[in-house]
């Protein structure tokens, strides 16, 4: 049985989503992925050494994907710690409310 496939270039397109921080575009794509793996996979006899092959592109790429989300998410935590405080964030201690007849005092 000969199954078609585009998981190269769903690969490809997560890839790319996910590089240009496409984040809610990238979890559709990785869906698309999964349902062409799922196919890929239902075509394939199961004593079929492709289907190991299949399991360990799918595993590559996940890993790939999650890594590079980790070194965005680190470093735009890095960015956000070395910005400098506004001048202008001035907090202060509130004020305790107070009556009338205690501001006239």
């Amino acid at each position: 049985m000969n199954c078609p496939t585009n998981r190269e270039r769903l690969s490809s397109k997560l890839r790319t989503l996910v590089a240009e921080r496409h984040f809610p575009e990238a979890q559709a794509a990785l869906s698309e992925y999964c349902a062409a793996v799922r196919l890929a996979a239902a075509c394939l006899p199961p004593s079929d050494p492709r289907r190991r092959q299949l399991q360990a592109e799918t595993a590559q790429l996940l890993e790939e994907t999650r890594r590079r989300v980790l070194e965005m998410r680190a470093h735009s935590a890095a960015r956000l710690a070395r910005l400098a405080p506004s001048p202008r964030a001035r907090y202060y201690q509130a004020v305790p409310p107070q009556t009338t007849w205690e501001s006239m005092a």
